[in-house]
């Protein structure tokens, strides 16, 4: 959580460090890339005005954050809560992401386009550093996600994942095997070696 400037330039700097930045200047100023960058910032000076509301200053430094964040929020139909996530967030697609303002999540966390992060009998998830969320993936209920945790495409989470270092996909969501992971790659190689 944000408490102080330093806090909020480590988060900021660490949020630009992770996300990848085109190098043509109209794609990174035009296009969703700077979007998003720009997006994670006004999010965490959000975060960073809202935690430290002490005087007129912060509360009203606050509401236009807020407002610029609700602006990129309705821009990538989306909703991403203020003190979420911790630092190093990446982003690959902003389109449709939805998070529950009760959830959270650790450092170094990946997310696409469709995550869902939401309540479930009343309970929030709890996410561990460094996991992947892929696109389409749902985590739901109080549950908890270990750290560096991969999530597959379309995968739904509705049981605690305890083991650090795994992949999850499917649903539910199952824990897939180091035979199963090569079964994929396998897969993979021999349908890219047909179309050529």
């Amino acid at each position: 959580m944000i408490r102080t400037k330093a806090d909020l330039l480590e988060y900021i700097q660490e949020d630009k460090r992770m996300q990848p930045q085109p190098s043509s200047f109209v794609k990174r100023y035009l296009g969703t890339s700077g979007a998003v960058v720009r997006w994670k910032e006004y999010l965490r000076k959000c975060e960073y005005h809202h935690n430290v509301s002490k005087n007129i200053y912060h509360r009203l430094a606050y509401l236009v954050y807020l407002f610029l964040t609700k602006r990129y929020d309705r821009r990538f139909c989306s909703e991403i809560p203020i003190n979420v996530f911790g630092k190093g967030l990446l982003i690959w697609h902003p389109e449709r992401i939805i998070i529950n303002p009760e959830s959270k999540v650790g450092d170094y966390c990946a997310l696409s386009s469709g995550v869902v992060i939401a309540q479930a009998h009343g309970e929030c998830p709890t996410i561990g550093d460094h996991v992947e969320l892929m696109i389409d993936s749902k985590v739901l209920g109080g549950i908890t996600v270990a750290d560096n945790v991969r999530i597959g495409a379309s995968a739904l989470v509705i049981k605690p994942i305890t083991e650090v270092d795994t992949t999850w996909a499917g649903v539910p969501a199952k824990k897939l095997t180091i035979r199963e992971l090569l079964k994929c790659r396998f897969l993979f190689a021999l349908i890219s070696a047909t179309k050529v």
